[in-house]
Formats: C-alpha cells, structure tokens, sequence
C-alpha cells in the first residue's frame, strides 16, 4: 500500500480558547498571542505549535492497489477501511471510532499461570494423556499453557509474538476429547481484548523461511499437531471464519502450510485468503484434504467435518 500524503495548509484563523494538544496550555498567552495555528480542513487538535516547535499531525492514511484507502490503528494492529474519505470525514469517524473501540488490554501472565495449576484438569487434558501419555501432554500443556477454568473449560490462552496475553477462549470437551457445542469468551473485544492467533507466541522471526507453521482451523488441531508432528509450529486460526487480516499481520516473511478441516467452505475460505496472504510476504500452501470431493461425497465416507488428527490417526504409523 502507498501512504496518501495530505496537504497541510495553515489556517488564517487560531482559536484563542483551545488547549493546545502539545503543551496542554490556553492559545492565548499573557501578551496576547495565539501560539498554535490550525492546519485547513482538518479538526482544531491538528496543527503547529509557535510555543515548542511540535506539530501534531493527523493520523497516516494508505490506499491499495485498487483505489481503496486505510488507516492504520496503532491499538488494534489492523488496516481499517475507509468509505467515505475526505480528511476532515475521516478523522471525525475515527474519534468517534476509537471512543467505540478500547484500546489494547493484556491479561495479567499470573492469571494464566494460575489456570493451569487447577486440579482436577479440564477434559481435553485428561483425554491426552489417556491417547498420548504425560510426558507428551505436559510439554504442549506447557508450550501452550493450556489452563482450566473453574467450571471445567479449557482455556486457550491467546499469546502474541511479545509474550503478551490478548484474550482467552473457553471450549468444553468430553472425556472422548471430542467438543461440545457450547463455548465462552471471559474476555471480550468490549473490554478491549482483541483476538491473534493461538500459538503465535512461537513464531520466531529470525526463522523466516526456515521454520515450517502449520495453520489449521481448531486450537485442540494445532495442540494434536504438535504432538504428532513437533518439527512444524502449530498454530490456529479459530474457526473456518476465524482468520482476518490483523492475524495474518506477525505471519508476515514466513512459509505457512494451511490445513483447513474437510468441508468444501472451509476449503473455499482458505483459498480465498491465500492472495492476501501473498500480498503481504506470506509464503503460504494450501492442503487440501477434500482432494475435491464434494460434502455428500465426504459425509458418505464418514469423513465430513473432520481434521487433521482424524486423518493422522487413520494412518498406520499413528
């Protein structure tokens, strides 16, 4: 994307009743002066101070290849569209915007450490070390740090690449390993917890190109996945509709293999991403395990809707 560049024109007109943003002062010294001078068509908080020299500048504005035009928001670490441009527009919708949107929060490193003390374990736990053995449960328990809530949900801490806490999902599993229907979200994007990918705290940048991320679709896939096959770094999306564009952000330089579960919209929803992906220097694959067939065809042979560890478990050295 190219950043717009906007003419900052002084206006001929100060305010002598603002408080100006850099110095928090009144326009209006003691001798009578107006130190800050607003720039033309933008809000009253823009311009440049006499006073201390700072100028407070609008927010960066970028358009793509196709005419569409961003802001970029610090907070949320995301592109943000813009429909109906024009500086002044723009920057009244995002104060109103960012009023609407709390800024980043993080989770406290204690409370996620604490949740994976709880006794007795959550289910999907106790069916891993049933299927795999504790010694292989304990180190992805602790390479994900797979917590327990107290009314038995796991909990899939969601971990950025500066080991920062952004949000946790609870999912409930029987003792088969198998998900129930329900789920809950104790932290939520009203509060100003904001999802990234689960596991992308063991991207390591300084691997580009040579460690191998496996993206799949379900947090207990990517857990699985890292039990069966520990060479490749497995990480999760939530959900077929779960992957956008502030999450494919820290993927940016690396080489992703993208497994989505076998259903044809899963599929679909993938390969529409791949392009984007492109975009940004993603070195991203797609598998997929439907080898074509149609939803009938896969339910027909008992395999519609199922993932990755489905399919490793059918195979013999598994």
């Amino acid at each position: 994307m190219k950043r717009i560049i906007i003419d900052l024109n002084f206006s001929s007109k100060r305010n002598p009743n603002l408080i100006t943003p850099c110095c928090g002062k009144r326009n209006r010294g003691s001798s009578g002066s107006l130190k800050f001078v607003n720039y033309v068509g933008l809000p009253e908080q823009f311009g440049y101070c006499h006073s201390c020299g700072k100028a407070t500048l609008p927010p960066a504005i970028y358009e793509d290849e196709n005419g569409n035009r961003f802001s970029y928001n610090e907070a949320l670490r995301r592109y943000e569209k813009l429909t109906d441009f024009t500086p002044l527009t723009y920057l009244k919708n995002r104060k109103t915007q960012d009023a609407a949107e709390p800024s980043q929060r993080f989770i406290k490193e204690q409370t996620v450490i604490d949740s994976t003390i709880i006794k007795p374990e959550n289910n999907l736990l106790l069916y891993l070390r049933k299927t795999y053995g504790d010694h292989k449960t304990n180190n992805v328990k602790e390479e994900y740090l797979i917590g327990t809530y107290n009314d038995g949900a796991t909990m899939f801490w969601e971990i950025n690449k500066n080991l920062k806490v952004q949000k946790c999902k609870l999912s409930y599993y029987q003792k088969n390993g198998r998900r129930t229907e329900k789920f809950n979200h104790i932290y939520t994007n009203k509060n100003g917890y904001y999802s990234c990918l689960f596991g992308e705290h063991l991207i390591v940048d300084s691997l580009k190109g040579k460690q191998l991320i496996v993206l799949v679709e379900s947090e207990k896939t990517a857990i699985v996945g890292s039990i069966l096959l520990p060479r490749y770094t497995w990480l999760a999306y939530g959900g077929k509709n779960g992957l956008n564009s502030v999450k494919l952000k820290c993927l940016a330089g690396h080489t992703v293999l993208i497994i989505p579960d076998l259903e044809n919209e899963a599929v679909d929803i993938m390969k529409n991403k791949i392009n984007e992906m492109h975009k940004i220097r993603i070195n991203a694959h797609l598998w997929d395990m439907t080898a074509g067939r149609s939803n009938e065809e896969l339910k027909k042979e008992g395999l519609y809707g199922k993932d990755i560890e489905d399919f490793f478990r059918d195979l013999p050295n598994f």
